[in-house]
């Protein structure tokens, strides 16, 4: 349909209009998408295939997006304010317009800095500017409806296709037109409803060859111009009268060509198990046109090797044969499982383009004959292997098919009529030789309810392989007796083309009877391929003076603090040398390290002695170090169907146990000079110099400092944790010391477990929160391959210290000496050395290091030793040509902490370390002390003497004068509840009081933290106190005293006890600037001054926000230990012992219901006398005055009547 008929949809002209320009605007960004995809795919195909410069390919790629954004912008800036938008439209097109700008702006950024070392880095932020692109170009209000096809059968719905109108939208300019419009498509059509989801809906119903086009009416006469040519219209006879130009009936083809097909189908690797085995029985059906075939079925296997050629003869395609060469059809191939009852199962599907060839061209270099490529197969939204294989499409022109390259004849009797791949395709091969150490079998699960008893193991590649001898008893001893074996087998020489090795594990049961327990597939054999040493290049022989530019260099980094890595997650702890009692492998005094560690190193260190620093990774140990896999490797085994779910998180269910083991390859035949070294032993091959593998005992001792983020587990949002470890059958609960309400606990702890390798080998560490009702709930938990750490070359057993110390903190932990460590390192790498001369030097393998050769002992003597020497070697053994290798130094690692419940989702982090001694050899001292450090108790004795300039707050209710009833309240910082009050000094007029009063605050102080440490309940409730660590923080405030309502806050200052401004000597020098340039102005440790006395000024804020002055307070600030304040105790306030004298208070201090008298006396008549004194002259002259008129009319009577 089109026009204004779509899906039976009917709207108006003007509405419909709207639409197409909404669709259009957004036209250009949705073209983008699938260039950049090509890009990106490209850049991943050569960064995959090793090709030269994948930078190249991603600059072009990120120009492309910066140009297309720009060209976005230009044309949408157009099409903003056309007619007939709405505000929701010029809206989302300003917002896809600033998205489009700024993505723009940051690919011109990042393609300036693609670098060949960056390049897969930058290769992820560009896969993120794909997925905005994406989220941009999909329209939240679908305006045009989208096109339904369905299949009928017998009046039913059995299929159908949904195809994006967007995708099919006719515009007269290129970049607005939809990707599919105007061209053939194929279409898969799928089930519909329900059925359509899930596996059942990935399985293709049918395919359909489609054109659509989709568009305005006034430009319905373009809608045949995108069909390949060649074609005759058959119309219908004119039944709508308006019409001119009415879509034809049919089209007859007369112009078509012929081709033949040819499938290279070479293998597989890496397909999705399918059956319960882990396995499956691969097969491949290759769709192309209309025409099928399938590959023969291989049976229990995930990398299938067909190499089979499939040939379709005489496909017809219609159209031009100019255009068939430009765009060919897509070759669909289908990947299924056959099953011995019922249909066989649909494991995954890839797309192919073939190699196209026509008639009149030449079949040779450069694209013919075509070359095997690799094709990410997918099932669902998942990928589900790679398939190798090759596709060309020949034309078969006017003489036939014998003008065609000829086909080989099938040349393996076995297979029958089966073509294989030709020998221009089929990858050229050479005579390899495939070494396997078998060295043991772990944590293998029951199958079948079963125990696995007498297991072996199977190694296969490319129809060539050999097996490991009968573990006669898996339980005793689940090692190999016979180390290594070999086989032969013809590889190709490309090494990306190598066919995967499989590793199958079966279990011999009673009566012969074989069965498996896992599978492993090596899809990549590059990394075991062996490349023998250059011993021509003598680049690593440094001379003396070289070396020792090099360790003025070293020393010179660690002079500055810290010692900067490459690595920028390793960081190093420094513990001050004040607290070196057996506490340096405690990494809690960290913290304030990173933040002021410049600034207080630059202050410190020239004082004090230099301590010994301790590597801190965040990260697990086997990152760092290639997960110790130097020569033994470790396979999971995996069992069971696949899951189909988009996280392959589920493939840890499917893990059935661990096959350890290695692999070496190399092509034959072999230089004589390696075969021909001095103790070479033919029977172990490559593998010369491994150890044995017989049972050992070990000491095995697990240092734990702290845990980090733990997950809450309580319904508070805390946890109370504890340390769990388990070690084989032993198990060490450490639940009687767990910590409550902690997510950040710090442990300290150090546990000893002895253990049997390979029997118990596998340590876990886990953190419980400890309930006091129910059982305990896990947090979460970490395991460690102690083995391979053991057998490792990077000798993960104890850390190599930096310096060796024979007492004190760092005391050294290892049985063995440096100097031992090193001939035994020497001696099993059959490198000469090493040779102490005199001069503090050391010569190992031609190269010469020098180092210290004194040591002192407990007593401050000096002894002569060759240890630092040794030392300094093992440092730098990495050096060493050949063998050389960085050992492990003293470490704490940091390990994520998961449970089995939340897969994937990090509980937590733990720091620790594991240290592991053979029985065998010299006991170890005792485990070094990391428990935390105790906080030591203080007093802090802050005496208030006086007060100034203090803020009015009240108004006398007799004469409006301005006072306040002053008194200073002080608490330390989490001590609220412990707060203190001097007494009340009564009208002040001036701001001045005068106290005299002392307040004592006793408290737990941890000095390297810089930390007061509290332990309290949180409620009444809680079962048990809850630690906290906070700053050292004094604050002191100013109040006014109201009688009958709240007391009004007039102001107060904090000081922070380790970094305080020194007081002013007189309360005219005390300013608010003490305050504000607090920064600027020395500071003071009360920890240090132990004593202080000065000025400081209370402050508060106005109603502006702004700071103000509000008085100033005359304290003094003395800092007493716990055994010293004991022994001269004082009291509170004015008490004993130690009394302080009264202050000197003003008469009019004292409040007024006491001495009402004194307070009239003073307040009115020291103000009011005259007008007192005038007023009382005045009342007594109306006296008189009244008697003299009352009593003169009796008087008046008695004279006048003579009385």
């Amino acid at each position: 349909n089109y026009g204004n008929q779509i899906d039976g949809v009917s709207k108006s002209s003007v509405t419909h209009q709207q639409d197409f320009l909404n669709q259009q605007a957004l036209s250009p960004l949705i073209s983008l998408c699938p260039h950049q995809e090509e890009g990106l795919n490209d850049v991943q195909e050569i960064i995959k295939t090793e090709k030269a410069f994948p930078e190249r390919r991603l600059r072009g790629v990120l120009e492309e997006l910066s140009v297309g954004c720009s060209r976005f912008v230009t044309l949408a800036n157009k099409d903003v304010n056309q007619a007939g938008r709405t505000k929701l439209d010029r809206e989302r097109l300003k917002s896809c317009m600033r998205e489009m700008d700024t993505m723009g702006q940051q690919a011109k950024q990042i393609r300036t800095q693609v670098k060949k070392n960056t390049v897969k880095d930058k290769l992820k932020l560009a896969q993120n500017f794909l997925l905005r692109l994406r989220f941009l170009a999909d329209e939240p209000q679908h305006s045009i409806p989208d096109v339904f096809i369905w299949m009928m059968s017998n009046n039913k719905r059995i299929a159908y296709a949904r195809i994006p109108s967007k995708d099919i939208l006719h515009s007269t300019v290129d970049e607005e037109t939809g990707k599919d419009c105007g061209k053939v498509k194929a279409v898969f059509l799928k089930l519909p409803g329900k059925k359509g989801f899930g596996p059942a809906g990935w399985t293709v119903q049918a395919k359909l060859e489609l054109y659509l086009w989709l568009g305005l009416n006034k430009q319905r006469k373009d809608f045949l111009s995108g069909l390949p040519n060649g074609f005759e219209e058959i119309k219908a006879a004119k039944t709508i009268s308006g019409h001119h130009s009415v879509p034809p009936v049919g089209l007859a083809y007369n112009m078509k060509q012929v081709f033949q097909l040819r499938a290279h189908m070479y293998q597989a690797r890496s397909l999705f198990a399918a059956d319960s085995s882990g396995l499956s029985d691969p097969f491949a059906r290759v769709f192309f046109s209309t025409h099928s075939q399938v590959t023969e079925i291989l049976s229990e296997t995930l990398c299938p090797t067909w190499d089979q050629l499939l040939v379709f003869d005489d496909v017809e395609l219609f159209g031009e044969a100019s255009e068939l060469r430009d765009d060919p059809p897509i070759v669909v191939v289908e990947i299924f499982d056959q099953d011995t009852v019922g249909k066989a199962e649909f494991i995954g599907r890839t797309f192919a383009k073939p190699t196209i060839k026509m008639c009149d061209e030449h079949y040779g270099p450069p694209r013919f004959p075509p070359q095997l490529e690799y094709y990410q197969i997918y099932r669902g939204n998942c990928t589900a292997g790679e398939l190798l294989a090759a596709f060309e499409l020949l034309q078969i022109g006017q003489g036939g098919r014998v003008d065609l390259p000829p086909l080989e004849g099938s040349t393996d009797t076995e297979r029958g009529p089966i073509l294989p791949v030709p020998l221009g395709i089929r990858p050229v091969l050479s005579r390899y030789r495939i070494e396997v150490l078998f060295w043991g079998l772990r944590d293998l699960k029951r199958i079948n309810l079963a125990q696995v008893d007498r297991p072996r193991v199977d190694i296969e590649c490319a129809g060539r392989g050999v097996q490991s001898v009968l573990i006669q008893n898996y339980k005793k001893n689940p090692n190999f007796s016979t180390l290594v074996k070999w086989f032969e087998v013809d590889l190709p020489e490309n090494e990306l083309l190598h066919p995967p090795l499989n590793i199958r594990v079966v279990d011999c049961r009673a009566f012969g009877r074989y069965i498996l327990v896992g599978t492993h597939a090596v899809s990549c054999l590059r990394r075991f391929i062996y490349s023998p040493p250059d011993k021509t290049s003598n680049n690593w022989a440094h001379t003396e003076e070289e070396n020792d530019k090099d360790k003025k260099k070293k020393k010179k980094k660690k002079k500055g603090g810290m010692e900067e890595d490459d690595e920028t997650d390793e960081r190093v702890t420094t513990v001050h040398s004040q607290n070196l009692k057996e506490k340096s492998k405690e990494k809690k005094s960290s913290k304030d390290k990173k933040k002021g560690q410049a600034a207080d190193c630059s202050e410190k260190r020239p004082i004090k002695p230099k301590v010994d620093e301790l590597l801190v990774y965040n990260k697990e140990l086997e990152s760092e170090y290639g997960s110790f896999e130097d020569w033994l490797h470790t396979f999971n085994l995996y069992r069971g169907k696949a899951g189909d779910d988009d996280e392959h998180a589920l493939d840890d269910d499917r893990i059935v146990g661990r096959f350890k083991g290695s692999l070496c390859m190399y092509k034959l035949p072999l230089s004589q000079e390696i075969t021909r070294e001095a103790g070479f032993d033919p029977n172990m091959g490559m593998f010369q110099s491994i150890p044995h593998n017989d049972p050992i005992n070990i000491l095995v001792r697990v240092y734990v400092v702290r845990a980090t983020d733990l997950h809450p587990a309580d319904i508070n949002g805390k946890a109370d944790p504890y340390i769990v470890i388990k070690l084989g059958k032993s198990e060490i609960k450490d639940k009687e010391n767990y910590i409550s309400k902690k997510l950040n606990p710090v442990f300290g702890k150090s546990f000893d477990m002895e253990a049997t390798f390979p029997m118990e080998s596998m340590l876990t560490v886990s953190v419980y929160d400890w309930d006091l009702v129910g059982t305990d709930d896990l947090i979460g938990e970490t395991k460690i391959d102690l083995e391979n750490r053991f057998y490792s070359k990077f000798r993960a057993t104890c850390g190599i210290s930096s310096n060796y110390s024979v007492h004190g903190y760092n005391i050294w932990r290892d049985p063995l000496k440096p100097s031992q460590i090193l001939a035994k390192l020497c001696k099993d790498a059959k490198i000469d050395g090493p040779h102490y001369g005199p001069g503090g030097k050391v010569k190992v393998a031609n190269r010469i290091f020098s180092g210290p050769t004194e040591i002192e002992d407990e007593n401050g003597l000096k002894k002569q030793t060759e240890e630092h020497l040794a030392l300094t070697v093992l440092n730098h053994w990495e050096e060493i040509p050949r063998v050389g290798c960085k050992l492990v130094p003293e470490h704490v690692e940091t390990r994520p902490l998961l449970n089995p419940d939340k897969p994937g989702i990090e509980q937590g982090r733990i720091e620790m370390w594991v240290d592991m001694f053979p029985m065998d050899m010299p006991a170890p001292g005792p485990a070094i002390d990391i428990s935390p450090r105790k906080p030591k108790r203080y007093e802090l004795r802050v005496i208030i003497w006086n007060t100034d300039e203090v803020i009015l707050e009240d108004d006398d209710y007799f004469t409006g004068e301005k006072s306040s009833d002053i008194f200073v309240r002080g608490w330390l910082k989490g001590q609220q509840e412990d707060k203190q009050d001097t007494d009340v000094h009564y009208h002040s007029l001036t701001g001045e009081g005068n106290f005299n009063w002392r307040f004592v605050f006793p408290f737990d102080y941890l000095v390297a933290e810089e930390k007061i440490v509290i332990s309290k309940k949180e409620s009444m409730f809680s079962w048990d106190e809850t630690e906290y660590k906070i700053p050292p923080r004094l604050t002191l405030q100013v109040w006014d005293a109201d009688h009958f309502s709240a007391d009004d806050f007039l102001g107060a200052i904090e000081l922070d006890l380790n970094r305080f401004p020194r007081g002013a000597k007189t309360a005219k020098q005390c300013s608010i600037d003490m305050i504000r340039n607090e920064q600027e102005l020395p500071t003071i440790s009360i920890f240090k001054q132990k004593r202080v006395k000065g000025w400081w000024p209370f402050v508060a804020r106005d109603e502006n926000d702004e700071m103000e002055l509000t008085g100033k307070v005359e304290a003094e600030l003395h800092l007493v230990t716990g055994e010293e304040a004991e022994k001269s105790a004082v009291g509170l306030g004015r008490n004993e012992p130690d009394p302080l004298e009264k202050p000197n208070r003003p008469d009019t201090s004292l409040m007024w219901f006491l001495g009402p008298l004194k307070s009239i006396g003073y307040f009115i008549w020291r103000n009011y006398r005259w007008l007192i004194l005038k007023t009382l002259g005045l009342l007594l002259l109306l006296l008189m005055l009244g008697l003299f008129l009352y009593s003169i009319p009796g008087y008046l009577v008695k004279k006048m009547l003579g009385a």
